[in-house]
């Protein structure tokens, strides 16, 4: 290793977090599919973690091979380190936890996100949520109304976009990457090596993002590209369902095809361009803001949201 790397004792100095989980899981699993499904983020997201870990230490980490990746002596040297000092966290985290357990946070948190967000990226995590704090009861609802319109009825929502207005307070939650994806089987009839191969296939619209293909398709210079066939459904779920079931091609926001990429249910299969829609926001009701339960699951929603490489 780098000798200013050995020397780094400091807190300030020591690699993030993040990439340290995703390196402990990827060495576990031996490949970064294994390692997106266990934290529940993209394949994407756990390829750029360990990039980021590999250039903060200047050496490789991984031999990358066509069925896996296999440590490199440096790499093995490190996860031993990793390993240990992750099982005396979580030691103390659940000596923490006993400690603490009658100062518990309890309440309950009304959540309001649209149903595509919610069945795709919120409850797959919420699990996760409910073990951390077990005495705060959470209750999901799902529209896509502007919040400040329903702001009786939630204490914290997700939208695309900036909400403003009296009574809420918003800011970035996670960009919404928007990249095609299909399922893996449509690419054995024709396979799509770049835009222009998208002229074989069927392109899947939602009638939220109606020109979410366009806009996509003009970044990538090709904005006359007249594809096989257009098929649109009237929300998100049934277009991605459709992807799923090989019936086109799907131009997916990224967070909300993390799972399906890593149990492969979904591809990519055009690494660029990568377009950048309206960020997911995290809205919170002003008057709730000060709540402990409501600035837990805030709290969590950022931590879990930072997995995903945004």
């Amino acid at each position: 290793m780098n000798e200013s790397r050995d020397a780094a004792t400091h807190r300030g100095e020591l690699p993030p977090l993040n990439a340290l989980r995703a390196f402990d899981a990827v060495a576990r699993h031996g490949s970064f599919a294994g390692a997106a499904a266990e934290l529940h983020v993209t394949h994407w997201a756990v390829g750029k973690q360990i990039r980021l870990l590999e250039d903060w230490f200047g050496l490789p980490l991984f031999d990358r091979r066509p069925r896996g990746v296999v440590l490199t002596d440096e790499g093995a040297a490190l996860l031993n380190d990793v390993s240990h000092a992750f099982e005396r966290l979580g030691t103390a985290v659940v000596r923490l936890r006993h400690n603490t357990f009658t100062q518990r946070i309890s309440g309950v948190v009304r959540v309001n996100v649209p149903m595509s967000f919610a069945l795709c990226w919120l409850l797959p995590r919420l699990a996760d949520f409910h073990a951390r704090y077990p005495d705060i009861d959470v209750r999901v609802s799902t529209t896509s109304r502007k919040l400040r319109y329903v702001a009786d009825a939630f204490d914290i929502g997700v939208r695309s976009g900036p909400e403003q207005g009296a009574g809420v307070v918003s800011r970035p939650l996670m960009p919404d990457l928007r990249v095609p994806a299909c399922n893996p089987a449509l690419l054995r009839q024709h396979p799509i090596q770049s835009v222009a191969d998208l002229r074989h296939h069927t392109l899947l619209h939602s009638a939220t993002t109606r020109s979410a293909w366009s806009h996509w398709l003009k970044e990538a210079g090709a904005a006359d590209l007249r594809a096989a066939r257009h098929v649109e459904f009237d929300h998100v779920n049934l277009q991605l369902g459709a992807a799923i079931e090989g019936l086109g091609v799907a131009l997916a926001s990224l967070p909300l095809i993390g799972r399906d990429l890593a149990e492969g249910r979904l591809v990519c299969p055009i690494a660029a361009p990568v377009w950048r829609a309206d960020d997911y926001m995290l809205v919170t009701n002003a008057d709730r803001a000060d709540e402990a339960a409501v600035s837990a699951f805030e709290e969590w929603m950022e931590g879990m949201a930072s997995q995903e490489g945004g």
